[in-house]
């Protein structure tokens, strides 16, 4: 039964990375004061573990400023994380 054990621990890492790429990890206002602050413009932004923001506007994800990152970039970020 050992056979499968890398193969069984690849997914599980794959699975966690998974989940922690689609936790928050900020939120960001930006009210005008200086223009341009992050590229996005003015508004509320929250940014997700997996390099993904959305723009909020009233509570509802009104559109996506920055797709998330392969999934392999979100295991390497989700390995390193784990070992700070």
């Amino acid at each position: 039964m050992t056979e499968y054990t890398e193969l069984v621990e690849k997914r599980r890492i794959y699975l966690d990375a998974e989940e922690w790429g689609n936790k928050v990890s900020m939120h960001y206002v930006c009210k005008g004061v200086n223009k341009g602050d992050l590229g996005y413009g003015e508004g509320y932004f929250v940014y997700y573990n997996n390099g993904a923001v959305h723009r909020v506007d009233g509570g509802n994800k009104i559109s996506i400023m920055q797709n998330p990152n392969p999934i392999v970039d979100v295991i390497d970020d989700y390995i390193r994380s784990k070992q700070c």
